[in-house]
């Protein structure tokens, strides 16, 4: 077993928790739950198939930086960057300042602890 610090394993549950939260939006557009989406089976097809994919990395992403994968740590700190960048850019609300929450933690706390990787 790796024995890593405090701060790792809060940004593998934020890491999880992202996961999660990509899941769920994947499946509440794969069942058509979504009220703003237009009508578009081919575009809601794709979305909730690209949501479950990205749940899919984080969650293998997650289990990586368990293992000191150097590459999963910047594939995993770039995914969060460019996660949040896009939601920022995106009409801001209450969902998504939550969501840019899950997101700027373990961004921050896995750039803290870099060289544990």
């Amino acid at each position: 077993m790796i024995k890593h610090s405090p701060s790792i394993s809060i940004s593998l549950v934020f890491i999880y928790l992202n996961a999660l939260v990509w899941l769920v939006f994947g499946v509440i557009v794969a069942f058509n739950s979504h009220p703003s989406l237009p009508k578009n089976p081919l575009l809601i097809s794709g979305m909730a198939i690209l949501a479950i994919l990205i749940a899919c990395i984080f969650l293998v992403l997650g289990i990586y930086v368990t293992k000191r994968n150097r590459i999963a740590f910047f594939l995993t700190a770039g995914l969060l960057l460019i996660s949040s960048l896009l939601t920022i850019f995106d009409d801001f609300g209450l969902i998504d300042l939550a969501f840019l929450i899950i997101n700027m933690i373990p961004l921050f706390l896995l750039i803290k602890d870099r060289f544990w990787f």
